[in-house]
């Protein structure tokens, strides 16, 4: 069932040409499969447009709150926490502390009393493009598109324990 919010959304992006109504669904579901399709065939001028807006968030929200589904445990043996920060234009960043487990893992927003183990910086594209398998982390670091700050080991660790570490191409 649509909201008010996403059908003026959809009503916008198909007015403007930068998506169609399926695409915005499809951004919104924070399937994996789902989001990947976009991705994939989307101008990157328009899927960052369609990430900077309100409903961009929440599509990048959604794929937070799906992670611990695609999480893969028996990386660590102790919690660690990796604190995200999406930036997005012309959005506000989208932050969430994402705690991995040695057989779970929660999603919640950043709790500014914890320090993180490893904080990772990225834009919104750079973080789909990660999550749906289509580049690797690595790569996006290489460029210079995603910083990290902290325990890097845990960030070589993070593709595998989503299961993307035999999905990404280039």
């Amino acid at each position: 069932m649509r909201t008010e919010a996403l059908t003026e959304a959809i009503a916008l992006a198909t007015a403007t040409g930068k998506a169609t109504a399926a695409q915005i669904e499809d951004l919104l579901s924070g399937e994996r499969p789902r989001v990947r399709s976009v991705v994939e065939v989307m101008a990157e001028s328009d899927l960052r447009w369609a990430l900077g807006t309100d409903l961009g968030e929440q599509a990048l929200l959604n794929a937070f709150e799906l992670m611990p589904a695609y999480y893969v445990p028996g990386e660590f043996t102790a919690p660690v926490i990796v604190r995200y920060r999406v930036t997005r234009a012309p959005g506000e960043p989208v932050g969430r502390d994402v705690v991995f487990g040695p057989d779970y893992c929660r999603v919640g927003p950043v709790d500014p009393s914890t320090e993180p183990e490893l904080s990772v910086f990225v834009d919104a594209l750079g973080f789909v493009r990660v999550a749906t398998g289509l580049v690797k982390g690595m790569e996006l670091l290489m460029r210079g598109e995603l910083k990290l700050q902290g325990n890097v080991q845990v960030a070589m660790k993070t593709e595998s324990f989503f299961g993307l570490s035999t999905a990404a191409k280039s």
